[in-house]
């Protein structure tokens, strides 16, 4: 089965799409957007229906594999989710687009560029580096397995009950987001148990040694205050990348396109037209 994804045509969500062609999609006027961990694509609603109103872009979010009300999987990995995501490409009859990646999403969008790069026309990485990172995740899906669906009224419970072991107000809220009603009871619509199997595959970057670097145009966007990119990670970027360029977003974090978004939107677009 193939996994969601939603379509922005003239900064408007189409809901129903039946007849792609109709939607006039050419090799360069798309960007596909791939989340982050425990995200989904509605998550860039606000910012897709910005960048493409008054432009001929068309942007395609997707809910990747695990993700956003997809039927779980029991596997996850990046191999896999490249799987997905070339299913979805040939089946929007899709042969190149551009690609904005945030976190996960951005290791996908690198690994997706470096293994099938012919899919490619520019690339945006957003706040993550193609390196290791430590385990970190792994508590916050912990914390998540031990919450006791069953007992929980509403999100707002949910939010009091993480508040002892998760400190940070705008996670807590972003996590829950995740929390929906079935048959009058609350579950996740991301498969935490799989997540958790894949975590190690998930903090890695499978290419440690010198590859075939990516000729495409490649934008790494960043946030002043990220721990996730330093300036110590511009070299291995660029033996990945060779026609990379950075730009750093002042006073935002990790989650730059909620925190400064005129600033994150200006720099993509700028990216994409010129």
């Amino acid at each position: 089965m193939m996994i969601n994804f939603q379509v922005y045509k003239s900064g408007v969500l189409i809901n129903e799409v039946y007849d792609y062609e109709a939607l006039k999609i050419t090799d360069f006027n798309t960007l596909f957007i791939f989340h982050g961990l425990f995200g989904r694509g509605k998550n860039w609603q606000t910012f897709s229906k910005l960048l493409t109103k008054n432009s001929d872009l068309i942007v395609i979010t997707v809910d990747l594999r695990n993700h956003g009300g997809n039927v779980f999987k029991r596997n996850h990995s990046y191999s896999l989710m490249m799987k997905d995501i070339i299913e979805l490409l040939n089946f929007l009859k899709i042969k190149k687009t551009n690609i904005l990646g945030h976190s996960m999403g951005g290791k996908l969008a690198m690994l997706l560029a470096l293994t099938h790069h012919e899919y490619i026309n520019k690339l945006i990485v957003a706040d993550i580096a193609p390196v290791n990172y430590p385990i970190e995740k792994q508590n916050i899906v912990n914390k998540l397995l031990d919450l006791n669906l069953d007992m929980i009224k509403s999100r707002n419970e949910a939010d009091e009950l993480l508040s002892g072991s998760i400190e940070d107000k705008f996670i807590r809220s972003f996590l829950i987001q995740n929390l929906h009603l079935h048959e009058n009871k609350y579950r996740w619509s991301i498969n935490l148990l799989a997540i958790k199997e894949a975590m190690n595959d998930l903090r890695s970057f499978p290419f440690q040694e010198k590859v075939e670097a990516v000729t495409n145009k490649t934008l790494c966007v960043y946030g002043q205050n990220s721990d996730y990119v330093s300036k110590e990670n511009f070299h291995i970027f660029k033996n990945f990348f060779s026609n990379i360029s950075f730009s750093e977003i002042k006073n935002a974090g990790h989650y730059l396109h909620v925190e400064q978004p005129k600033e994150f939107y200006n720099t993509v677009r700028n990216f994409l037209i010129n």
